[in-house]
């Protein structure tokens, strides 16, 4: 049988459609496994995958065609960030000194993948250590974008999002600090999700903050991302959860949104690149036509508050718990040794903060003083203007030039590129609450922007609801 691997085919089919026909037995697993797999030589060649295991691949889904199978994600390929513990595999962040730290056992969130019956094929790529948002490891080189090599994917989960967008897997689950899942998500394309802080178990998760860092799923459909974040919350995990709607307004010619109140937080439509400006703007539109009001958001001084804040408590944290982890692991080197293998002269730049912050009690207890105030300020903004999320463009800019680390250019100036790129999406990070990045449109160059749905601690299934409506509505616009 030849299979049609292009868009309709299932190199496109997202993961409850390859579910489908793998419980209809209208393609076997090991075809189906294949079928992905094609599109593995393109995905190397973009630096997005850093680890394969495809003969335990293959054999699972050959034991799979064997046998009936009903779980969620039976037989559907997941790619895991390299920093996600697998029983057998190194997790090793990306960075050479951790070539050998092999996990004893799966991380939670991956015992959960596994039980709902998902293969892990690759382990994908990354910001060494997380903690940069290009993907330009020093180590393994840089991860491109899907759709121009000469531009980064983003990060610090680049290899995830490229892994989706080329079709070698339907979904990738990886990690997000500050907008390591929804940046990577936004400029490739495709659908990412952070949840709120502790939804999801953290353990097996080599760490940057304890406080701000969460796993988060990315897919091409957020009706995908629904189910996977039911997996990883242990809510649904041994059924599918039939997709659930807003209850909308029965009025006659009233639209899907009638009645659903969005804030556009005013700090986050400011200084936008041009192409980004002209899709985030035909978003609104498209939302108010299909009924929504919109209303202004000032989180100005939540947002100054969270920026002052989340560093120093990311530094602060970063060290200990890399070190409780390693403790854990047992069979990895020590930090020192960490260090030492640090390729990346932005780590160890990094490095050399952390050692500094890991002893400033003072200002670390002043950063969580802020990041308090921070959460009540926006928490309160949120009440008072009555809305069920906020809507943003996920990153002010689209994808930029491989190597351009330090700076970009925005608006004719040279900007910080760190900076720049989590100025939306680092609130979240910051105070612990949800946000969903989905696909907006394309630029007039033809890069993707995205578009970010943001809530309060414990929204994540209103976010998610809603997401399903506006991404609904702004395919048909």
């Amino acid at each position: 049988m030849t299979l049609d691997t292009g868009p309709d085919g299932p190199r496109g089919w997202d993961v409850r459609t390859a579910r489908a026909e793998l419980a209809a037995r209208r393609i076997g697993h090991l075809e189906l496994l294949d079928a992905l797999l094609e599109a593995l030589p393109a995905a190397r060649a973009l630096g997005a995958v850093l680890a394969e295991d495809l003969e335990l691949a293959r054999a699972f889904a050959h034991a799979l065609d064997r046998r009936a199978t009903e779980g969620p994600l039976t037989g559907v390929p997941v790619a895991l960030k390299d920093v996600l513990d697998v029983a057998g595999q190194a997790t090793t962040g990306g960075t050479r000194a951790l070539a050998g730290n092999v996990a004893a056992r799966d991380a939670a969130v991956v015992h959960r993948l596994r039980a709902a019956g998902a293969l892990f094929p690759v382990r994908t790529s990354l910001h060494e250590l997380s903690f940069g948002i290009t993907s330009n490891n020093g180590c393994h080189g840089p991860v491109r974008h899907p759709l121009d090599p000469s531009l980064s994917a983003g990060g610090s989960s680049g290899g995830a999002a490229v892994a989706v967008a080329v079709g070698l897997a339907p979904a990738a689950v990886a990690a997000d600090t500050g907008g390591s899942v929804r940046i990577p998500a936004a400029l490739c394309g495709v659908v990412g999700f952070r949840p709120t802080v502790g939804r999801y178990p953290s353990a097996g998760i080599l760490p940057i903050s304890r406080t701000r860092d969460t796993a988060g799923p990315m897919a091409r459909t957020v009706d995908d991302v629904v189910l996977l974040d039911a997996l990883l919350a242990g809510e649904h995990p041994h059924g599918c959860p039939p997709p659930r709607r807003l209850d909308h307004d029965d009025e006659a010619g009233a639209g899907p949104l009638h009645g659903v109140r969005l804030g556009v937080p005013e700090p986050f439509t400011e200084d936008l690149e041009a192409g980004v400006d002209a899709v985030f703007g035909a978003a609104l539109r498209a939302l108010e036509a299909a009924g929504a009001e919109l209303v202004a958001v000032d989180l100005r001084e939540a947002r100054e508050l969270s920026a002052a804040a989340g560093m120093a408590i990311a530094l602060h944290e970063f060290l200990p718990g890399l070190e409780d982890y390693l403790a854990r692991a047992g069979s990895g080197p020590d930090l020192v040794q960490v260090r030492e293998g640090l390729a990346g002269p932005d780590l160890r730049r990094i490095w050399e903060l952390a050692e500094v912050f890991r002893a400033a009690d003072d200002d670390y207890r002043a950063a969580l003083e802020h990041r308090r105030v921070a959460q009540r300020l926006h928490a309160e903004a949120l009440s008072a203007t009555g809305v069920a999320a906020l809507v943003q463009p996920t990153c002010p800019l689209t994808a930029r030039p491989v190597g351009e680390d330090e700076t970009v250019v925005l608006n004719g100036r040279r900007v910080p590129t760190f900076e720049t790129f989590v100025r939306h999406t680092d609130l979240a990070g910051v105070l612990g609450t949800p946000g969903l990045s989905l696909p907006a449109g394309r630029t007039a160059e033809g890069l993707p922007v995205g578009l970010e749905l943001a809530g309060g601690p414990g929204s994540d299934a209103v976010l998610l609801e809603l997401g399903r409506t506006v991404e609904a509505v702004l395919r048909e616009a």
